[in-house]
Order: C-alpha cells, then sequence, then structure tokens
C-alpha cells in the first residue's frame, strides 16, 4: 500500500501542490484501486458541498454578535 494521506488526495483534487507530487498521485490513481476508491469518496463529498447554497446571516444578527464581543473587551480591559 502505498502511503498517500487524505490531504494528499486532497490537494490533488484541488490541484494544489508540488507539481511532482500531483503527478505521482495522478500515476498511483491509474493502478491502485483502494486509492481510487478513496478519491472517488472525496471527490463525491466534494460535489456535494459544492451544491450547497449557503444563506448570510441577517446584518441585525452580525451587528449584535460584534457588539456583544465588543462589550466583553470593554469590560475585559476594564478589569485590568
Amino acid at each position: 500500500m502505498v502511503n498517500i494521506t487524505q490531504d494528499d488526495l486532497l490537494n490533488y483534487l484541488y490541484g494544489e501542490g508540488a507539481a511532482e507530487k500531483l503527478e505521482h498521485i495522478r500515476q498511483l490513481l491509474e493502478t491502485d484501486a483502494d486509492l481510487q476508491e478513496r478519491f472517488q469518496v472525496l471527490k463525491a463529498a466534494k460535489n456535494r458541498l459544492d451544491q450547497i447554497k449557503l444563506i448570510s446571516p441577517n446584518s441585525r444578527s452580525v451587528d449584535n454578535i460584534l457588539n456583544y464581543a465588543e462589550r466583553g473587551i470593554v469590560e475585559l480591559h476594564s478589569n485590568d
């Protein structure tokens, strides 16, 4: 078994990393059925994630969080 990590496969999936490493993984994927299966699982997960439509939070909610954080910082520094 070749020691290719999940991170290595993710880098390959996104085309990130050293060209030599990516080429090495590409070559291994041609012949290693276990590696192919692991890669297909990651590829399917990426495809599902790409289809998710994200909704931005309400600006009032963001403002409330930021105000709360600011009050906490002021309170923290007032206790010094």
